[in-house]
């Protein structure tokens, strides 16, 4: 039997570009793709970077890896962005719910939250992330999507019930910033979920939790608990302030 891979291993499949860049979208190293999934019985259909590769010899990300080891992760991807999919569909909200994406990429993750008639503002520290992830919501029907250009090291004052984040933990210097937004702007009693393809780093995440003064539990792809983080496999990281009141949706503990 072969072993399955790493859920933190992008998904790199060959795939043919489009003729034409789609109307609304700008041109990007190696052209645009449309491509289909269908997770927990719905389909969902993007438009995506044909070859994310492409963009490491494209000489503005050069540029912008040199003022601040800016990488094009948001191009690809993440196994584990499909998982937490399946987890935000078999999971009842309140209609309406707000929730803030954090590092959306493509936005898989934001337009399973639109399926499930939640507000959803979807952000990225690239524009072209942002752009793309709206284009794909509008193409698909979804009016109450919102985007949003966010350094995480310089959040707005704004809150929300819920803040999800998919694959962000791969960097020791993301924790500390990602960990001062979610203080910023998760509102009382809500909840935040990170879910990661079980990178080592993801270790030190949950350290700096209690620091912080959050609460935090792990589940596996099947909602049952983990006693800490694993490597090589996904897991969502939920963090919540101490003796709060939920909103939006019960924790799934």
């Amino acid at each position: 039997m072969t072993a399955s891979p790493p859920d933190s291993l992008e998904l790199r499949p060959i795939c043919t570009p489009l003729a034409t860049t789609p109307a609304g979208l700008p041109d990007v190293p190696g052209g645009w793709t449309e491509r289909e999934w269908t997770v927990e019985g719905r389909v969902f259909r993007f438009v995506l970077p044909a070859s994310p590769d492409a963009f490491l010899d494209d000489a503005e990300v050069h540029a912008a890896f040199d003022r601040d080891e800016y990488m094009p992760y948001w191009a690809y991807l993440w196994p584990a962005s499909l998982k937490m999919v399946a987890t935000i569909l078999r999971t009842h909200w309140k209609p309406g719910t707000e929730v803030l994406e954090l590092g959306a990429g493509i936005g898989l993750v934001g337009l399973a939250g639109l399926a499930q008639g939640l507000r959803v503002t979807i952000s990225d520290y690239e524009p072209k992330a942002v752009d793309l992830a709206i284009f794909n919501a509008k193409r698909a029907g979804y009016t109450q999507a919102f985007g949003l250009v966010l350094d995480w090291r310089n959040p707005p004052t704004r809150q929300f019930e819920w803040i999800w984040g998919c694959e962000l933990l791969y960097e020791d210097r993301n924790h500390e910033p990602i960990l001062e937004l979610t203080a910023k702007m998760l509102a009382p009693g809500g909840t935040a979920w990170f879910v990661d393809g079980g990178r080592a780093k993801a270790e030190r995440f949950c350290n700096l939790l209690p620091q912080k003064g959050f609460d935090y539990a792990i589940f596996d792809e099947d909602l049952q608990p983990l006693s800490k983080p694993r490597v090589g496999k996904y897991q969502l990281i939920e963090v919540r302030r101490p003796s709060s009141v939920a909103t939006g949706e019960e924790s799934i503990r």
